[in-house]
């Protein structure tokens, strides 16, 4: 069956996390990605958390269904197979420090005056412009300089924190991978190509906006507390286990009191409405806290759910993996991996009902693709077809 981007070329200088994660999900969708690695030993992401049996899940989760060729930018020959290269791709992707590639002339106006339609995506940390610009930077740094650490540690005065070490080179990955397809359908729409821009930095303050906004409005950030209202957070049960509700509608009050068996307190003026509830949140909290603690998470998850309040197990992954619901919907799958068998994998998580996407091949090993794809290379140099 077709895939979404069937004959769509991508030619991936991308390492580390955010650009190899992009270029998975667009190799998961059918475009070929050709990842270009050093021939001195590759992407550091082949190297990155890797176990004492040789299995990386870092590498496997982010270069999946990808071929993989060496080349050495510090030799004029491989440039040149590079701009080649570039002729017969639609999409060059990189991630290195702005003016990296126009030093090996191997930037956007390089590959333009080869392929005039080439999409050129170019995701960095501090975006191009300004004066932080060349700095270095990784996903926890962009955590930090854009107020999402401080703000997930609390706020203003509060210890800082990372939740998840990967969040904005992930959710910067997806960001990139929108900005190629719109840059793709601009190109079929009006024929032409144009270079994307995505940063780390960028997509932390757009993943914030709400909060920020807040802040440009009225001058004061709002801090981050264990739950964000008594009818919004997560509340232990009788078994230690936790169940995360979040009733933000008003709607969800008498439910949510009638499930927990509080239904005397609907109508008390103190919690009826959602400013006394606030004004009142310690008191609410308590009995709240009180009511579920008395029973285990099974009881209160049917019982909120019976009165159709959104609310959930706070599950580890070894819960996860357990559960029908990832697996019905292909988010997790099976998959046979050459060298450790049948494996349990993360799937795609965007669905078409024509073109479904599906999960590539285990990645490649080092150089694997470089004598297929040069090959073909020459051959189409003979022929003048791309």
């Amino acid at each position: 069956m077709a895939r979404p981007l069937d004959g769509i070329r991508i030619l991936d200088f991308t390492r580390y996390q955010q650009g190899p994660f992009a270029t998975v999900l667009l190799g998961d969708f059918g475009a070929e990605v050709i990842k270009v690695e050093d021939p001195g030993g590759g992407d550091f992401g082949r190297r990155m958390l890797k176990e004492p049996d040789g299995f990386s899940a870092f590498w496997e989760a982010l270069n999946r269904g990808k071929k993989s060729i060496t080349l050495d930018m510090r030799q004029a020959e491989d440039r040149d197979i590079a701009l080649r290269l570039g002729e017969s791709a639609d999409v060059v992707v990189e991630n290195f420090r702005p003016g990296t590639m126009d030093g090996w002339g191997l930037g956007y106006e390089a590959f333009k005056a080869r392929n005039p339609r080439i999409i050129y995506a170019q995701a960095t940390g501090w975006g191009t412009k300004g004066a932080m610009a060349t700095l270095p930077s990784f996903d926890q740094i962009a955590q930090a300089y854009s107020g999402f650490a401080q703000h997930s540690g609390g706020g203003p005065g509060h210890r800082p924190e990372v939740p998840y070490p990967g969040i904005a080179d992930q959710s910067g990955a997806m960001n990139l991978a929108l900005g190629i397809m719109t840059a793709l359908f601009v190109r079929e729409r009006m024929g032409i190509g144009q270079k994307v821009e995505v940063s780390l930095l960028g997509t932390q303050i757009a993943l914030q906006s709400p909060d920020i906004l807040h802040f440009l409005h009225f001058g004061e950030e709002r801090a981050r507390e264990f739950r964000a209202s008594p009818t919004v957070g997560h509340y232990e049960c009788a078994d230690g286990t936790w169940i995360m509700i979040v009733g933000i509608d008003q709607k969800f009050w008498p439910r949510i009191a009638r499930a927990l068996g509080l239904e005397e307190l609907i109508d008390d003026p103190k919690f009826a409405r959602g400013y006394p509830r606030a004004v009142n949140r310690e008191e609410l909290q308590a009995r709240m806290e009180t009511a579920f603690r008395s029973a285990p998470a099974t009881h209160w998850l049917e019982r909120l759910r019976g009165q159709d309040v959104p609310a959930s197990v706070v599950q580890d992954y070894a819960a996860l993996v357990q559960q029908e619901q990832p697996w019905a919907n292909g988010y997790l799958v099976e998959q046979e991996h050459p060298r450790f068998g049948r494996q349990r994998v993360v799937g795609t998580h965007i669905h078409f009902s024509e073109t479904p996407g599906e999960v590539g091949a285990p990645a490649p090993e080092l150089g694997a693709d470089t004598e297929a794809v040069l090959a073909r290379l020459a051959a189409n140099g003979r022929t003048g077809s791309p």
